[in-house]
C-alpha cells in the first residue's frame, strides 16, 4: 500500500495518520503529537482518508469475530480479508479493529502481514482462561470494596489476605491490597492495616516469622541412654537454681565437704555427633525464648530425661573443684556422674544463703569473682525484666532483682567454663572458645551490681567489644578470664553441646571430633544465632509496646543515659526500656525525669514519651 497523506499506519502498536511522506514519514499520534519516522518503522493499515484518530474505534460497526473464525479455519487471511469478514467492510476503523483482534482475542494471532487462525482447542483454553481471569478480577474487586468497608472474613478471604501477611513478614516486595487502597507500602504498614481490619489480633508477633527462625517443637527419637560407668554422687545433695517456671534445668551446684561440684546435664550422651538429633540441634542453634512461647533446641523428651532434678536421679557431666586456703582453685577434674538434684528458685535460694552448703559455695564464688575483677573483668549493671504472655494474652513484666544466689550460680558457671576451656586447651581438644579483646575499661566494679549510675553503665556497655566464638583459645577480657568456653547449657545452646561432647569423648578415652567438624558445627551456629538473638530482642520490645499500648498516659521515671542533639536517650528502669525522647526540657546526663506516654505503635514497635517533669 502506498503511503499517502491521511492514510492509517501502525507505529509501535499504536494507530497513526500520515501527515506527509518523503525521506522520512511525518505522522500524527493520538493526542496530537507528531513524529518523523522511517518507513520501516511503520506498517500500513488503510489508505484512508482518516478523519479522526479519536473516533477510530467508535466508528467501527459491531463485528462478528467468532463467525469469521469459523469460516477461516485452515486459512491464512490478510488483514483486509479479516476486516471484511468480521465487520463487513474495509475502512480505517475496521482495519484498526481487525488488528486489535490479533493476540488480544482467542481466535486470531500473529502480525498484520502474517495472521494465523487459532485452532479450536487453543481457543477453548483461551476462552476458559479469560473467563477465569474475569471471575478472579470480579472477586478481587468485590474483596477490595468489602475491605474498604471493613467487611472481611478470614476464612473466605484467606487467599487475598495472604498478600498482606506475606508483605508484613517481608517475604514479598509489596502488597497489592495496600496499593489498591492507597496505603504506603511498608511491611510495618501492612501489619498496621491487618490490625485495623481485624485480620490478626494484637498478639500476632511478626518478628520471629520475619526472621524465619524455627518455631515448631522438635520431635524425634533420642534412643537409649548409653551404659556408661558413672560416679555415684546421689548422697551429695545438689541444687538446680533457676528462674521461676524454668522447664529445662541443665546445671546444678553442690558441695561435698571437700569439693565444689558443677553438674551439667549430660545431653551429649543422647545427642551424638552426626546423628539425626545432632543435625536437628545444629539447625536450631539454641532454644528460643519468647515472651509468648519457648521453642526448645532439643525435644521435650530431652529435658524430661536429662534435666537435672526432673527425675529422682539424673545423669550428669560434672566439674569438680578443689581450693587452697586462699580460696584459689588448686585442682580440677571432670567426671560422668549420677546425681540427685533439688530444684530451687533464685528467691528460695536467696533466703538460704547463710545456710550450708550455700554459705561455703558463696565464699569460693565470691573469691573467684574478686580474682576476675582484679584481672580486669568489666561488669555491666542494667535493669533486667522477665516478660511473660499467658494463654489469655495477658502480659506481665517483672523486674528481676539483684540476688546473691544469682551471682553465686553465675560465678559457678563461669568457673566451670574457665576450667573446662583450660583443660581442653592443655589437651589440644578443639571446642568453641569464647574470646573477647580488651575493652580498655578498668575492672573493680564487678561487685557493684546495685549501682544506679545508668549513664555510666550505658557508656561502658557501648564501649564493649563483642565476644567471638572461635577454635583458638584466647583471653576473654570482659570476664577477666584467660580461657573460657560456654559448657553449662547443652540442652539450650549448640556450642555448649559441642564442648560437652568433646569433653565426654575424651574422659571416656574415645577420639573427639576433629577441628574441621567442630568448625563446621560452629559455623552453622553462627549463621543462625544472630537471627535468634534478634527474634528475642524484637519480640521483647514488641510485647513491651503492647503492654504500654494498654496504658495510655502512663507515667514513669526515666534516666538520661545519652544525648544526641535535640534528642535524649532515656532508660526506663521499671520495664528495662531504652527510648528516644525529644529534649524540650533540660535534663543533665544521668539525671532523672518523669516521662509520660503519648503513643505506642505496635506495628512499628515504637513508643513516644514526653518529659513531663525534670526530677533532678
Amino acid at each position: 500500500m502506498k503511503l499517502t497523506k491521511d492514510s492509517l499506519v501502525l507505529y509501535k502498536q499504536t494507530p497513526a495518520v500520515v501527515i506527509s511522506s518523503g525521506d522520512k514519514i511525518d505522522i500524527e499520534l493520538p493526542g496530537g503529537k507528531t513524529r518523523s519516522v522511517r518507513e520501516k518503522d511503520i506498517f500500513p493499515l488503510h489508505p484512508g482518508p482518516v478523519s479522526s484518530l479519536a473516533d477510530l474505534e467508535d466508528a467501527a460497526p459491531e463485528g462478528q469475530p467468532e463467525e469469521a473464525w469459523e469460516l477461516l479455519q485452515g486459512e491464512t487471511p490478510t488483514l483486509y480479508e479479516l476486516a471484511e469478514l468480521v465487520y463487513g467492510a474495509h475502512t480505517p476503523s475496521t482495519s484498526w479493529m481487525a488488528f486489535k483482534l490479533l493476540n488480544r482475542s482467542p481466535w486470531f494471532k500473529g502480525t498484520p502481514d502474517s495472521i494465523e487462525v487459532v485452532d479450536e482447542e487453543a481457543v477453548n483454553q483461551r476462552i476458559k482462561a479469560d473467563r477465569e481471569k474475569a471471575e478472579a478480577e470480579s472477586r478481587w474487586e468485590d474483596f477490595i470494596d468489602r475491605f474498604q468497608h471493613g467487611d472481611i472474613h478470614r476464612d473466605k478471604d484467606e487467599l487475598f489476605l495472604r498478600d498482606l501477611e506475606m508483605y508484613a513478614l517481608g517475604r514479598s516486595k509489596g502488597s497489592r491490597i495496600l496499593k489498591a487502597v492507597g496505603k504506603t507500602q511498608s511491611p510495618e504498614n501492612a501489619h498496621r492495616v491487618m490490625l485495623a481490619q481485624g485480620v490478626v489480633d494484637e498478639g500476632w508477633n511478626p518478628h520471629p516469622l520475619r526472621l524465619e527462625v524455627p518455631l515448631d517443637i522438635p520431635d524425634y527419637d533420642l534412643g537409649p541412654m548409653p551404659d556408661d560407668d558413672r560416679l555415684d554422687l546421689t548422697a551429695v545433695e545438689a541444687f538446680a537454681i533457676d528462674d521461676e517456671g524454668n522447664q529445662d534445668p541443665d546445671d546444678a551446684i553442690a558441695w561435698d565437704g571437700k569439693r565444689l561440684w558443677v553438674h551439667v546435664a549430660d545431653a551429649a550422651a543422647l545427642i551424638t555427633a552426626g546423628s539425626p538429633g545432632d543435625e536437628a540441634a545444629r539447625e536450631r542453634a539454641s532454644s528460643l525464648y519468647l515472651p509468648e512461647k519457648i521453642v526448645p533446641m532439643l525435644p521435650p523428651e530431652a529435658a524430661h530425661r536429662l534435666g537435672l532434678g526432673l527425675e529422682d536421679t539424673s545423669p550428669a557431666l560434672s566439674y569438680a573443684f578443689k581450693f587452697d586456703e586462699q580460696g584459689v582453685i588448686s585442682g580440677f577434674t571432670i567426671h560422668l556422674t549420677t546425681v540427685k538434684v533439688t530444684r530451687l528458685s533464685y528467691a528460695q535460694a536467696d533466703a538460704r544463703m547463710d545456710e550450708e552448703p550455700f554459705a561455703t559455695i558463696r565464699k569460693f564464688t565470691d573469691a573467684f569473682r574478686a580474682r576476675r575483677v582484679a584481672a580486669g573483668a568489666v561488669s555491666i549493671s542494667m535493669p533486667e525484666v522477665k516478660i511473660r504472655v499467658d494463654e489469655q494474652g495477658d502480659i506481665s513484666i517483672t523486674r528481676l532483682p539483684e540476688m546473691a544466689s544469682r551471682n553465686m550460680v553465675t560465678e559457678s558457671m563461669l568457673m566451670a567454663g574457665s576450667c573446662a576451656a583450660a583443660w581442653c586447651r592443655q589437651r589440644n581438644i578443639p571446642i568453641p572458645f569464647a574470646v573477647q579483646e580488651t575493652t580498655g575499661e578498668a575492672g573493680g566494679d564487678a561487685g557493684d551490681s546495685e549501682s544506679d549510675d545508668y549513664a555510666a553503665q550505658f557508656s561502658k556497655r557501648r564501649g564493649m567489644k563483642r565476644s567471638r566464638t572461635t577454635l583458638e583459645c584466647s583471653p576473654h577480657s570482659g570476664l577477666g578470664l584467660e580461657a573460657y568456653s560456654r559448657v553449662t547449657s547443652p540442652l539450650r545452646r549448640y556450642p555448649d553441646l559441642i564442648a560437652s561432647r568433646q569433653i565426654r569423648q575424651t574422659i571416656l578415652d574415645r577420639p573427639p571430633e576433629d577441628a574441621d567438624s567442630v568448625l563446621e558445627g560452629l559455623a552453622a551456629f553462627e549463621s543462625r544465632s544472630g537471627s535468634l538473638v534478634q527474634a528475642e530482642r524484637r519480640s521483647n520490645l514488641f510485647w513491651k509496646v503492647q503492654w504500654l499500648k494498654k496504658r495510655p498516659g502512663w507515667t514513669t521515671e526515666g534516666v538520661l543515659v545519652d544525648r544526641r542533639e535535640r534528642q535524649g536517650f532515656f532508660l526506663i528502669p521499671e520495664i528495662a526500656l531504652e527510648t528516644r525522647v525529644a529534649m524540650k526540657k533540660n535534663v543533665e546526663l544521668g539525671g532523672r525525669a518523669r516521662l509520660k506516654l503519648k503513643d505506642a505503635d505496635v506495628a512499628e514497635s515504637t513508643v513516644l514519651f514526653i518529659i513531663e517533669e525534670v526530677l533532678d
